[in-house]
């Protein structure tokens, strides 16, 4: 099959999807399901094999996410039905104010992503996000900017995270250098992509709002609407970290012993991606937070999975897309492209991580790839740091409807495509650009900075 109609079916593809959802109003999993079949005929792939990678998709999406999308939106119900955000919410107000609370998220999710998974951390931490936006009468769409590319920026380019860690180990650079360079390069990007992009969409999307209130009006309404008898906001905000804690205990505590049973409790509080830590997250929330919920266990559980139903659908309907994708072969045919450019090795390595996060969605799976195709490339006078932070950087890039991360953004807050993209696909753009800025003063400066000479 030649190249060109690779390429043609991957940009038809995204067209049939995006015009199914915003001009056709259908369904977003039902459209991704479609959309993957038709690819995979386009593609000339054989009845059995379509199927197979459509249901394989759909399971693996599942296996990795489903689980901890449950028990993250089990743990938001509690914490909502005990009156635990609004107390949350309520101290964040009076610590930062609305003025400064996209700094708050911004610096929350960079920190946060660092030791746990971005997916988790995203799950566990919007219910802030919604809280605020419904008490300040803001469009949430600042603050979900301001939170997921913060967690992005550590998530693509901050070791222990597995996907720089994998570019790092790949490449040979020193661990040390690269997560110190790593930190020069993410923060200026999540700042600019994150909080201060954030400010501009909240300006933006809610200064013409009639009903928008003041911090004082909004303090005032989340102490009238709260139950008589609340939790603290300390114990929320334990709650919310307990997982984060587990998950960064269960990263650190190999590198301190080899002890089997340490290693084994280590295990099961990270695996897939920290199901074990969101486990007893949910159940510690649920014996502190009890005695302010008037519902039985059933029905907190029950309600808060029946709002994440269509979500659920929706993330396995993108793993069967994204899998028709893969299977496609344009990972290939993007990597060919780029390597017969002739450009500068960190620039080349940057453009082909881009595309391949745009065409296989996961940011993981593009960075793993793109290093193994670039570190036979390295030569005696290329930096591997400066190469493998330009592969990180590229994770960051075009986040399209093939990313799950793109429909847990749209669908856990309510957005429209169009201000999905606006959010989280520009959020992130722009501090891919940032930092990519970043990494090109450092790539200059190279001749006297520590362990990039």
């Amino acid at each position: 099959m030649s190249t060109t109609w690779i390429l043609i079916v991957f940009f038809l593809s995204l067209f049939i999807l995006l015009f199914g959802i915003i001009k056709l109003k259908m369904n977003s999993g039902v459209m991704m399901l479609i959309t993957a079949l038709i690819t995979g005929i386009l593609l000339r792939m054989d009845a059995t094999t379509l199927i197979k990678t459509t249901a394989s998709g759909f399971g693996n999406m599942m296996a990795a996410l489903g689980i901890v999308v449950g028990l993250g939106s089990i743990l938001g119900g509690i914490l909502s039905e005990s009156g635990a955000t609004d107390q949350l919410a309520l101290s964040m107000l009076k610590t930062f104010g609305s003025k400064h609370a996209n700094l708050a998220l911004n610096g929350t999710g960079y920190l946060i992503s660092i030791p746990v998974f971005m997916g988790p951390a995203y799950i566990i931490l919007n219910p802030i996000c919604t809280t605020l936006a419904k008490h300040t009468k803001r469009n949430v769409i600042g603050y979900t900017t301001a939170l997921v590319v913060g967690l992005m920026c550590t998530h693509c380019l901050v070791i222990p995270t597995p996907g720089p860690l994998a570019v790092a180990g790949t490449m040979g650079a020193n661990i040390g250098l690269f997560i110190l360079y790593s930190l020069i390069v993410s923060l200026p990007a999540s700042l600019v992509g994150g909080w201060l992009y954030g400010n501009f969409l909240d300006k933006k999307f809610s200064s013409a709002k009639e009903d928008a209130v003041s911090d004082n009006e909004a303090i005032t309404e989340i102490e009238k609407s709260a139950k008589a008898v609340h939790p603290s906001a300390g114990s929320a905000l334990f709650l919310i970290l307990l997982p984060i804690i587990l998950i960064l205990f269960a990263t650190l505590m190999p590198y301190v012993t080899s002890a089997g049973w340490v290693l084994a409790i280590c295990t099961f509080l990270s695996a897939s991606n920290g199901v074990g830590a969101l486990t007893i997250s949910v159940v510690a929330a649920w014996l502190m937070l009890r005695k302010y919920i008037d519902k039985t266990p059933a029905k907190v559980f029950s309600s808060s999975l029946n709002d994440v139903g269509d979500v659920f659908f929706i993330l396995a309907a993108s793993g069967s897309y994204g899998a028709i994708i893969s299977a496609s072969g344009i990972g290939t045919v993007l990597s060919g492209f780029v390597s017969a450019s002739g450009i500068p090795l960190f620039v080349m390595a940057f453009i082909m991580s881009v595309l391949l996060k745009a065409a296989l969605g996961s940011s993981a799976t593009a960075l793993v790839t793109t290093a193994s195709l670039m570190a036979p490339m390295l030569t005696a006078g290329t930096n591997p740091i400066i190469v493998g932070l330009a592969i990180c950087l590229g994770g960051l890039g075009i986040c399209l409807p093939t990313d799950g991360a793109f429909w847990e953004v749209k669908e856990f807050n309510g957005l429209s495509m169009k201000e999905t993209f606006i959010a989280h696909t520009g959020g992130n753009l722009i501090a891919c650009i940032v930092g990519f800025v970043v990494l090109c003063l450092l790539a200059l400066c190279s001749g006297f900075l520590p362990g990039l000479a």
